[in-house]
C-alpha cells in the first residue's frame, strides 16, 4: 500500500512539472500623439501672433504648439506695425509647418546728397553717402513726408504709397551758396551775415568760415568774417548745412572793408545757388 501511494505521488509530481503552468503575455501599448503645428516668422519684422495662440516672434524664429482639433482648417492671425495679416492652415492629423512671409510694404531711403544725412521721421537713423536704410511706412496708401537733416538744415521729401515697396532717393542736401562780388572796384567784402527773414537787428551770433563751410554759435543773426577778402569779380562758395536758422529762406547781408552794406532779403535757397551782389543791393 505504501509503495502504491508513493508511486501515485511521484506520478502526480512529474505530471505537474511537465505541464506548462506559466502562460506568457506580450503587452502592446499604443500612445496617439496630437499633430504639431510649427510657425516660422520669415517676414523680416517682429510679428505679434494673436490666434490660434498669442505670442511675439522675432524675424527668423519659430514656435510650436498642438492644436486641439486635429482635422480642420483655421487661420493664423498676426500683426506687423498694427497691420493685420492672415494665413490659412489645414491640419489633417499630421504635423504641419507654416512659414509666414506676408508683410507691409517697406520704404527704402537712399542718400545721394553727397553728404551724410539724418532721418528724423517717420523713422530715425543716419545714412552715410551712397548708403540706405529701410523702414515700415505709417500708411499703406496715400502720401506722407520724410523729414531729414543735412547738417543742421531740416529738409522734407514727400512719399506716395500704393501698398507697394517704394525707394526714395534723397538728392537734396543742405545747399551751397556761391556769393559773387560785382559791386565795383575797391569794394572788398570781408563780413557775411545771415538771419531769418525779417527778424531782429543784425546783432548776435558768430560765423566761423573754414574750408568754405559756415560753423556757427547760436544767435538771431549770424555774422562771419571771411578767411579771404572777396574783391570785385571774385566769388566764395559756402556750404550752408551748419546754419542754425530755421527754414530755407534767409536775409543775407554783406559788408565791405570801406563800410558799404549790401543786402538781399528773403532769399529762398533749396538747391545750390549763386548770388551776385551789385551796387543795386546797397542799404
Amino acid at each position: 500500500m505504501k509503495i502504491i501511494t508513493t508511486f501515485f505521488i511521484l506520478v502526480m509530481l512529474f505530471s505537474l512539472i511537465s505541464c506548462d503552468t506559466v502562460t506568457h503575455y506580450t503587452l502592446k501599448v499604443s500612445v496617439e500623439r496630437l499633430p504639431t503645428l510649427t510657425i516660422i516668422n520669415q517676414t523680416g519684422h517682429l510679428i505679434v501672433v494673436t490666434t490660434p495662440i498669442s505670442i511675439n516672434m522675432n524675424n527668423g524664429t519659430r514656435t510650436q504648439f498642438q492644436p486641439g482639433d486635429t482635422n480642420r482648417s483655421f487661420n493664423i492671425n498676426y500683426t506687423i506695425n498694427r497691420i493685420q495679416f492672415t494665413e490659412q492652415v489645414i491640419v489633417n492629423n499630421t504635423d504641419v509647418t507654416v512659414t509666414l512671409t506676408k508683410r507691409p510694404p517697406t520704404v527704402t531711403v537712399v542718400n545721394q546728397t553727397g553728404r551724410k544725412v539724418d532721418i528724423n521721421s517717420p523713422s530715425t537713423g543716419t545714412i552715410n553717402i551712397g548708403e540706405s536704410i529701410y523702414f515700415l511706412p505709417p500708411l499703406l496708401i496715400g502720401n506722407f513726408n520724410i523729414t531729414y537733416s543735412s547738417g543742421r538744415m531740416q529738409l522734407t521729401e514727400q512719399v506716395t504709397m500704393n501698398n507697394q515697396d517704394v525707394t526714395v532717393n534723397l538728392t537734396v542736401g543742405a545747399p551751397t551758396l556761391t556769393i559773387v562780388n560785382n559791386t565795383g572796384s575797391g569794394n572788398n567784402i570781408n563780413i557775411i551775415q545771415f538771419r531769418s527773414p525779417g527778424s531782429v537787428a543784425w546783432i548776435g551770433g558768430n560765423i566761423a568760415i573754414r574750408d568754405n563751410e559756415l560753423y556757427l554759435t547760436e544767435g538771431t543773426a549770424q555774422t562771419g568774417v571771411t578767411t579771404q577778402v572777396l574783391t570785385n569779380g571774385e566769388r566764395l562758395s559756402l556750404w550752408l548745412g551748419n546754419l542754425g536758422l530755421s527754414g530755407n529762406a534767409f536775409d543775407i547781408r554783406l559788408q565791405t572793408t570801406n563800410g558799404l552794406i549790401l543786402q538781399k532779403d528773403n532769399v529762398r535757397i533749396t538747391n545750390d545757388m549763386t548770388l551776385t551782389y551789385t551796387q543795386g543791393d546797397k542799404r
